[in-house]
């Protein structure tokens, strides 16, 4: 794989190791390490690199998150996602991309191409799928959407799609942004959550917010629901952070 240090044509990977990583791949490693599911998928949604004040935020130790993460992060010199295979395989019996995965971008002009590469991973049985958009769900009007860089969204449409094949034994994890206004952190999980239950007609779906940063759940078959929600408590109820929260469905 080419060195991405030598690519005149950077990626986001500015953010590699930064502090949210630390929280998300806590998260994903507590859910894998639980055996919930059994395999891992990862689907990286990178867009190019965009100059915009923004950069890599050294992660701090959290009480309750991993001091090992925090050690692997560390030892990581270069800015490079496969570095992230090397942390979670041990907890999987198979990790699943698509390679190269530091050259295999994500836009808004080839939506459709890069849906289809990831087609059949997108499908793996008894996975844990992780999406990590830019931003996450998609947000206001086109226009709107075109003003922010619509590549940072996952649109209605390949949400649904992405739930509609979603194997019953597998969990679709999306990352999403929330306002920066702390008073809107709750409303906004809550809202997100509300947006993927309305849009792929799923009702078996969670949200797990710590500040800023939330994570939506969907899954189909409701013994896995019921097991996730109870792993998503006992890591609320670790986790030093301050501000978190967990929303389910209507029906819970």
């Amino acid at each position: 794989m080419a060195s991405v240090g030598r690519k005149k044509r950077m990626v986001q990977l500015k953010y590699f190791g930064d502090s949210r990583d630390y929280f998300k791949y806590d998260l994903i490693t507590y859910l894998l390490k639980s055996g919930v599911v059994s395999n891992y998928v990862f689907i990286p949604m990178l867009t190019n690199h965009r100059v915009d004040g923004e950069g890599n935020k050294t992660p701090k130790y959290v009480e309750g998150k991993s001091s090992e993460l925090l050690s692997f992060i560390d030892k990581c010199h270069t800015k490079d996602l496969s570095h992230w295979e090397r942390c979670l395989s041990p907890h999987a019996n198979s990790y699943v991309t698509v390679q190269p995965v530091n050259e295999v971008f994500f836009s808004d002009s080839a939506r459709e191409s890069y849906w289809q590469r990831f087609e059949s991973v997108s499908k793996e049985k008894n996975a844990l799928i992780f999406l990590d958009p830019d931003t996450g769900l998609e947000t206001g009007d086109r226009q709107y959407q075109e003003k922010m860089g619509r590549e940072k969204y996952i649109l209605d449409s390949e949400l649904f799609r992405l739930a509609k094949h979603l194997d019953d034994a597998s969990v679709l994890m999306i990352y999403q942004h929330l306002p920066r206004d702390s008073s809107r952190h709750e409303t906004g999980a809550l809202k997100k959550l509300n947006q993927a239950i309305r849009k792929t007609n799923c009702k078996l779906a969670m949200a797990y917010r710590e500040d800023d940063l939330a994570f939506v759940f969907i899954v189909k078959d409701s013994s896995t629901y019921a097991t996730l929600g109870r792993l998503l408590e006992g890591y609320r109820e670790n986790s030093g952070h301050g501000s978190k929260s967990i929303h389910y469905a209507p029906n819970k």
